[in-house]
């Protein structure tokens, strides 16, 4: 069975024009200078179809790429669409994550690569690709694949090296003049103290600020934020004692890498140490995160809970941390030099293993916690709340499949995860997860066994009736050997669904020994096309109301009874 794709309402930029198309974020504060940068790459994308924006880190890539797409918004008729690529970490899932930055959901089983071309195909748009370099070759062989086959799409994307495409326009993204970045340092420094202004007194002391820091709007930043505290010249004064300590590291080294690590080192020296100490374990998270899961993951006798607030708080007051609002709430989220740095120290302090740990436990306790509000009334919050996590959901099942002996976990969130996978539109990542985690040895039968009965339920839903009867049939058999009564049910269940969507209703309606209650009895009437009588039948019935067990969710948690009303279509839930 295949279902036609359909777009999901897209969002768009409140500064563009009315009704544009597209999903670029919205600007925090004023974009400051690159005027004649700006100019060239909107001469370069009306010539080129991919330009490729390239720089160190914190140069600035991802503010100019957003900024230029933005401001070109109406030549493109089907909008502007970014796809931020950083907190990926598995190749495989970079169709993915293009066909969810689109806004596309294709409830058929074919790969996500034929969903893109062929929504591709006839569209003029804009895709900005951001933070590809990690799995630059993946990324190369898609776009290449993407522009033969859609004749009027454009790519700009931005990273720390070119894609190596024919026809690519490489645009080296330098530093700030020194004007732009005078511009850019006061504008941020009276961010933080709004009676700050450049005066005759200061101005050649931040000139030298300014130069010493290479124009880097990042480490700009992070020096404009120190003024909360500090003078220009004892910036200045500080900045140059770190100089001298940490350059030198490689000769060959461009010196605006050194300086760049320096003015982030400069930074996290000048935290106190229990910023210092929270900034090393905020790296663990992938992309955005929110305050419980961080008093939960970051906290301990060094770094007690209630103290978590106070110290992100710093860190936000630094810029080390950003804070964004969506639609699941406050979030925050670091950028990724500053993750980098901050995964470095706690690599050093050997804390890596356990704190890996302790964010999956809590994204374990949150795809659970979801499941159950799912039928509930709060199911649009649990939607929203798992779509912004799943990056973080997917580094705990890559910690789980790393981790010798704890495959098991990987394979009962991959199913938890069943209704983000079916009631969110991501059939298709569902699919490759489910695939993925059941190729490990487990020997926890009933994790195994709720990942194979998702796994023919996704397949269900995508026509594919081969996979669907081979996992549903080894979920039968093993569930069967294991005793397990739930996963039996919840197979032979699947397999009426498929018999519903085929030819084979009669056929299996006839193997099966279905009980005489009325809604057998309605599903015997389906089977036999009586449909009038099986509505009947099935408005009489009830669902059972299966005991709910107490679960005890990890991390602060609470221990919670899941509404009657979750019952629908499921067994009690599971412990992991």
């Amino acid at each position: 069975m295949r279902r036609p794709q359909r777009s999901r309402p897209t969002p768009h930029d409140p500064s563009g024009p009315a009704g544009a198309l597209g999903n670029l974020p919205a600007e925090l504060n004023r974009f400051v200078g690159r005027k004649d940068e700006l100019a060239d790459l909107g001469r370069l994308l009306n010539e080129s179809r991919l330009v490729t924006v390239v720089g160190v880190g914190g140069v600035g890539k991802t503010r100019c790429a957003a900024k230029i797409a933005t401001l070109l918004e109406k030549r493109y008729c089907d909008g502007v669409w970014m796809v931020e690529l950083s907190a990926l970490h598995d190749p495989e899932l970079l169709d993915h994550a293009l066909v969810d930055a689109l806004g596309l959901t294709d409830h058929t089983g074919r790969p996500p690569r034929t969903t893109l071309l062929e929504h591709l195909a006839g569209r003029q748009l804009l895709l900005v690709i951001d933070g590809f370099e990690h799995f630059v070759d993946a990324c190369a062989e898609l776009v290449r694949e993407l522009l033969r086959r859609a004749p009027r799409l454009r790519v700009l994307a931005a990273g720390r090296l070119p894609l190596e495409l024919d026809g690519e326009v490489t645009f080296p993204l330098a530093p700030m003049t020194d004007e732009d970045a005078m511009l850019l340092f006061e504008e941020r420094a009276a961010a933080v103290r709004p009676e700050f202004r450049l005066t005759d007194h200061n101005r050649t002391t931040a000139r030298e600020l300014c130069h010493r820091l290479d124009g880097i709007p990042l480490a700009l930043e992070l020096a404009a934020g120190r003024l909360r505290a500090l003078s220009t010249e004892q910036v200045l004064q500080r900045l140059d004692d770190r100089l001298q300590l940490l350059t030198g590291s490689s000769r060959s080294a461009l010196a605006r890498h050194q300086t760049l690590r320096t003015a982030i080192g400069w930074s996290h020296e000048l935290c106190a140490p229990e910023q210092r100490l929270l900034w090393a374990r905020l790296s663990v998270f992938a992309g955005q995160f929110d305050l419980e899961a961080v008093e939960y993951i970051c906290s301990g006798a060094d770094l007690p809970a209630e103290s978590v607030l106070d110290v992100l708080s710093g860190l936000l007051t630094q810029s080390v941390v950003l804070r964004e609002d969506s639609v699941a709430g406050t979030r925050y989220r670091m950028l990724d030099t500053v993750r980098e740095y901050g995964a470095e120290w706690l690599a050093a302090t050997g804390g890596t293993d356990r704190l890996r740990r302790r964010h999956r436990d809590w994204f374990l306790g949150l795809a659970t916690m979801c499941e159950l509000d799912w039928f509930s009334p709060r199911q649009d919050e649990a939607a929203a709340r798992v779509e912004s996590e799943l990056p973080n959901l997917r580094r705990a099942m890559e910690c789980s499949l790393d981790s010798a002996g704890e495959a098991h976990l990987a394979q009962y969130l991959a199913g938890t995860l069943w209704f983000l996978w079916v009631g969110c539109g991501r059939l298709s990542e569902g699919r490759h997860w489910l695939n993925h985690v059941l190729e490990e040895e487990s020997s926890y039968d009933s994790s195994r066994l709720k990942a194979l009965w998702v796994l023919g339920h996704v397949a269900v839903l995508q026509g594919d009736p081969v996979g669907a009867v081979c996992a549903l049939q080894e979920c039968r058999d093993e569930a069967d050997r294991a005793g397990d009564s739930t996963a039996l049910a919840y197979a032979v269940h699947r397999m009426g669904c498929l018999a519903l969507l085929t030819d084979d209703m009669c056929e299996e309606l006839a193997r099966r020994e279905l009980g005489d209650g009325p809604y057998e009895s309605g599903l015997r009437a389906g089977g036999q096309l009586d449909l009038d009588a099986a509505v009947a039948r099935a408005l009489r019935s009830g669902p059972a109301q299966p005991a709910q067990p107490l679960v005890r969710l990890p991390g602060p948690g609470k221990t919670r009874r899941p509404a009657a009303s979750r019952t629908s279509g499921r067994g009690g839930p599971e412990r992991c």
